[in-house]
């Protein structure tokens, strides 16, 4: 039977590492931009919706193995510890999406891929000592991660609905940022000796939702009067992770 001179201090800095597995969704959504403003062809006039783009969106869902390191420091209030931690992480999960599309007036083609990268976090923690030596936690704060990706176009009027010598635009492009969001999540912590933890984690982060912009080339020609020159790609990338780490005690 363990005694009260026996029961350990949760005082201290802690440094360790941890390993597991880590869902991605990747939202990716180009809205469409305008190849003409009205389509005009030998007199007639066709659909103002056969001279916009399609809209191109995926929602592509990746699991990669996921494994870093962390560092803290923690303060015993009786049955309640506080602390603050770091950790970074090293992961990739990449989804991809192809489409096309066609009317009487236009043809189109897509392409998009995203990634997410490596990620790292600072956090609170706040727990309880469920016994001496086993801590239920909660913890949350800024994350940050590696997001890129790309995206490609093309479009042209279809021969023999012209009229006039026909229009097309065309365009690509790539990025690579790092991005701020929020995580937070909870896990359990249990001493297996005096200087060593073993913790189970689960983790939900949101990157946040931004935007990146592609230049498009546009070759004019009779009606062709407000072409594009850039698409919006509006990207969404959230992870989930779930992690086993063992930490030496200070």
């Amino acid at each position: 039977m363990r005694t009260a001179a026996a029961q350990p201090s949760w005082t201290g800095a802690q440094v360790g590492g941890q390993g597991g597995v880590s869902p991605m969704a990747q939202g990716f959504a180009e809205p469409g931009s305008h190849l003409f403003p009205v389509c005009m062809s030998g007199g007639g006039t066709y659909p103002d919706s056969y001279c916009r783009e399609t809209p191109f969106s995926f929602n592509g869902h990746k699991t990669s193995a996921t494994g870093g390191a962390f560092l803290g420091y923690r303060i015993q209030f009786g049955s309640v510890v506080a602390g603050i931690e770091g950790d970074i992480n090293a992961k990739s999960g990449a989804a991809s999406y192809a489409a096309s599309d066609s009317n009487l007036y236009r043809m189109e083609t897509f392409t998009g891929t995203v990634n997410q990268g490596g990620d790292g976090s600072i956090r609170g923690r706040l727990g309880w000592l469920v016994t001496p030596w086993t801590l239920v936690y909660g913890t949350g704060g800024v994350a940050f991660g590696n997001v890129s990706g790309s995206f490609g176009y093309t479009a042209h009027e279809i021969d023999g609905l012209c009229g006039v010598p026909c229009a097309s635009v065309s365009g690509g492009g790539s990025w690579s940022t790092t991005r701020t969001g929020a995580t937070g999540g909870g896990g359990v912590e249990t001493l297996i000796t005096p200087n060593l933890t073993l913790r189970l984690e689960y983790r939900y982060t949101d990157l946040g939702t931004f935007s990146e912009n592609v230049g498009l080339h546009t070759v004019c020609a009779g009606t062709c009067t407000s072409p594009s020159n850039n698409a919006q790609i509006t990207l969404h990338p959230i992870f989930q992770a779930v992690r086993v780490g063992i930490g030496y005690n200070f």
